[in-house]
């Protein structure tokens, strides 16, 4: 039987969040009812976690696992769990969990109304100063340059596998291709649900999203594509102004 939900956890160096990230997952998904499986992109660790995933797979049921050889970063991961999924709807959660593991319940409640169900996060009370200007920055520039009503842009969102696979993907090398989905998926008429979601913090690891050549990258990407979105059509979508 085709599995409900596809889960991709993207894995750099997630040694110490990894099998409770998985465990917690399952646990919650049984409790839902939700036929789900769970897709490990081990992306080029060095501290294990790629051993890890594979003892994980083995030992439970509806686990996968795919190995990069080098870290390529989230975006090439999530390319790799969509080429792979076999769900309905596949959801990104990092293996730091990222929320309280009761909010799956609203992405799975709001799914029969959307094509792309948006999480909201309500917290970040553990953003460092930079990390929070850098998302009010990325926030308010997409929201400008795109006309997107949407509130947040870079946390965790669960798609229609059909509908993301009807999008192409251009900007995977830098954080923007997360927005890059949710503003093709507007233009081509999707419908897009926010969900407000209680934001868990890391216990474990570090996050690298305020990278400086990550943001560079971040920068330069929704500037490419902003040009591209005004002078031509996109190749993948009936393009629209609105």
């Amino acid at each position: 039987m085709r599995p409900y939900l596809s889960v991709f956890i993207p894995a750099y160096n997630e040694a110490g969040s990894l099998a409770h990230c998985v465990e917690t997952i399952r646990s919650k998904m049984d409790e839902l009812h939700v036929h789900t499986e769970i897709l490990i992109v081990d992306d080029g660790s060095t501290d294990g976690t790629g051993s890890l995933a594979d003892e994980l797979a083995r030992e439970c049921p509806g686990v996968r696992v795919f190995h990069h050889p080098l870290n390529r970063g989230i975006g090439a991961a999530f390319l790799t769990a969509l080429a792979v999924a076999c769900g309905e709807w596949l959801i990104l959660i990092p293996a730091d969990l990222a929320l309280h593991p009761d909010e799956l319940r609203r992405y799975i409640g709001a799914a029969p109304r959307a094509d792309i169900v948006v999480g909201l996060r309500t917290d970040r009370s553990d953003y460092t100063l930079l990390r929070c200007i850098v998302s009010w920055t990325n926030i308010r520039l997409i929201q400008t340059l795109f006309r997107m009503k949407l509130r947040q842009f870079q946390y965790i969102s669960m798609y229609r596998l059909e509908v993301l696979r009807a999008i192409k993907i251009e900007c995977w090398r830098s954080a923007f291709f997360l927005a890059e989905i949710l503003i093709k998926a507007r233009d081509r008429g999707y419908r897009l649900v926010e969900v407000e979601i209680r934001y868990a913090p890391r216990l474990t690891g570090k996050p690298s999203g305020a990278k400086a050549v990550l943001i560079l990258l971040t920068v330069i990407d929704i500037f490419r594509f902003w040009l591209s979105w005004l002078f031509r059509k996109d190749d993948d979508s009936s393009w629209r102004s609105s």
